[in-house]
């Protein structure tokens, strides 16, 4: 470790070896080992809080390097990329793409369990797997007018909430409902993140501002009403207090479900690209110019437990 500058009220480590590529973390899981699992454009990284362990299309059988979505299920791990899905269970290791399966695309972008069986979003409609793969929502299939899904999540009730670059869908019961500007409260089309909190309120991510949907009732979040610096919503994540965190290219603010707070987790002005957050509550701020792994509470890992609130994953 590299203790880099402090200042009173937040400490920084930096890793001065960390793999991980220039700006492009896309996923991030945690295994029920401790273990995260690092989805990058350049390859899929584990780091158990001491060691970097890096996968590429070149030492596995991981189909390209271009992560786009992980999700992990007891001991199986689902990979998403560009080129197919990657099915870790145990030490068994399958690829499956649309030319060998019934996947409609090759693109990965977003993976969710609902009940017994997971579902995948690609840029050609979504897919149910369980055991086989099954197209339940697609342009061919019900006539939607966009089925490339860029965000996914599921509510209490097992309704499956769909972003698109030209709206919202819901999907339950093989009942699907398209929500844009035209006959919503949406502000904007661009479905760029969905996070589902503790009372079951989505929260949309989108180009102007965030909207939230709880029963009938829609709430517009943007520069007005908040602190955002820019109503272009990049990314949402939920904490385990409760918490909305924002990640925007102008800062990170959360929501505690009464007040906002604006978080200064670096000490330059930085444009945020993305924002995750792991099983042990640490949200990992990727920059333009960093990676900075944040943590109120102080930022802890399986092996590796500090005292520090902040630590800067380095390039």
């Amino acid at each position: 470790f590299l203790l880099s500058a402090q200042t009173e009220d937040e400490k920084k480590f930096s890793f001065s070896n960390s793999p991980i590529p220039d700006q492009n973390i896309t996923a991030i899981a945690t295994d029920n080992t401790g273990l995260n699992w690092i989805g990058t454009l350049e390859g899929l990284i584990c780091y158990n809080g001491k060691r970097w362990h890096t996968i590429t299309s070149k030492n596995s059988k991981l189909p390209s390097n271009k992560i786009l979505s992980i999700k992990i299920v007891g001991n199986i791990k689902y990979i998403g990329t560009t080129e197919g899905l990657l099915v870790i269970d145990n030490n068994t290791w399958d690829v499956y793409t649309s030319k060998n399966s019934k996947l409609p695309s090759d693109k990965i972008r977003k993976i969710i369990k609902i009940k017994d069986n997971i579902l995948i979003a690609t840029s050609n409609g979504l897919v149910k797997y369980n055991n086989d793969f099954e197209v339940i929502l697609s342009s061919d299939k019900n006539g939607i007018t966009d089925d490339d899904f860029i965000s996914m999540n599921v509510d209490y009730n097992d309704v499956v909430w769909l972003g698109t670059n030209s709206g919202l869908y819901s999907f339950s019961n093989n009942i699907w409902r398209i929500y844009n500007t035209k006959n919503s409260e949406l502000p904007n089309n661009n479905i760029w993140d969905i996070v589902i909190d503790g009372e079951g309120k989505k929260w949309i991510a989108t180009k102007r501002g965030i909207i939230t949907i709880l029963g009938d009732q829609w709430v517009l979040f943007n520069k007005k009403n908040t602190p955002l610096k820019t109503n272009t919503i990049k990314s949402l994540v939920y904490d385990d207090y409760d918490q909305i965190w924002v990640g925007t290219d102008k800062g990170v603010v959360s929501f505690d479900g009464v007040d906002w707070k604006k978080h200064r987790i670096s000490d330059k002005k930085t444009l945020v690209n993305s924002l995750f957050i792991d099983d042990f509550d640490n949200k990992w701020v990727c920059t333009i110019k960093e990676i900075i792994v944040y943590n109120i509470d102080g930022v802890e890992f399986k092996n590796n437990i500090t005292a520090q609130n902040s630590v800067i994953v380095s390039r």
